[in-house]
């Protein structure tokens, strides 16, 4: 509760210009939390508008689908999603949309930046697991995730495009942007629109970094298949599978040696490889979701 009060103090606190934004707190719960609504009449005011609303359907796409319902039934431009347990740089709204503007973008993108404890041994500070994608500003990319992102809510309802819900293992976000990509949407990554996250304790464990990168190999295949034939997207598993196993063991010795590498991106490969061939093996039906 304490990241959500965080992210909706910094939210409140965004300097926009031109624009104005509402802030939407999407439950995904059976009942509505009391302290959720006791956050929301502590921030709410004239000035900034808090809304609810309450996805009692458990999984992350049921809850993101709401989200982009509540936009497109109460007739938003845009839909700008954080997660919870972050939170923006004051002019983060400003530059997705002045990106949007400059380039009349379908969705807009930027990183996360990973906040950890002074504490934290430098084997999680340098893992590759916990960095952002980086590309050029302004480069057009083919997916984004719901970390940081804006999205023209106009061209995704008239295309259809919404998270797929049987994706409750995760990778409905990517799964969404490459479909959307493929329909001809154009994808921004602005490389000054910033959110960080604050890294937990709970996920700077060996176990944690092999359960996330496990799962992301086996959410392989239903994001390969959104935009694949059959016999592609088991090609291009089964070439992935064995690519991340191979470079896991050609960095290793890289990965110890060198200061500025982590020898968890090794184990990160060789069970985000392994990932790929569970997925192949139960066509994407993985169900934990870390």
């Amino acid at each position: 509760m304490n990241s959500l009060e965080e992210c909706i103090s910094k939210v409140k606190s965004l300097e926009v210009n031109n624009f104005t934004f509402e802030l939407l707190i999407l439950e995904n719960s059976i009942t509505a939390s009391t302290e959720i609504q006791n956050l929301i009449g502590k921030y709410r005011s004239n000035d900034f508008i808090i809304n609810h609303c309450l996805e009692s359907r458990l999984g992350i796409p049921f809850a993101r689908n709401a989200a982009l319902k509540y936009a497109v039934d109460n007739n938003f431009s845009f839909l700008a999603f954080i997660d919870d347990d972050a939170y923006p740089e004051k002019f983060w709204l400003n530059h997705l949309m002045s990106t949007q503007k400059s380039y009349n973008a379908n969705a807009v993108t930027g990183p996360q930046i990973p906040i950890f404890p002074q504490t934290a041994n430098n084997s999680f500070k340098f893992a590759s697991i916990f960095s952002e994608r980086k590309f050029a500003h302004n480069k057009t990319i083919s997916w984004a995730a719901t970390n940081n992102v804006l999205m023209d809510v106009k061209f995704f309802n008239n295309n259809n495009l919404f998270f797929n819900e049987q994706l409750t293992e995760g990778g409905e976000d990517k799964n969404l942007f490459l479909r959307a990509t493929k329909q001809g949407a154009t994808l921004y990554w602005d490389a000054n629109a910033l959110v960080y996250e604050n890294v937990v304790d709970s996920r700077m464990t060996v176990t944690w970094v092999m359960d996330r990168s496990f799962r992301h190999g086996a959410t392989g295949y239903a994001i390969e298949s959104s935009t694949k034939s059959k016999i592609y997207t088991f090609l291009t598993c089964l070439f992935k599978g064995n690519a991340y196993i191979l470079k896991s063991f050609i960095w290793l010795p890289v990965n110890i040696i060198n200061p500025k590498k982590s020898f968890l991106d090794s184990i990160c490969d060789f069970f985000h490889g392994l990932g790929f061939f569970y997925g192949l093996w139960s066509k994407g039906r993985f169900k934990k979701y870390i």
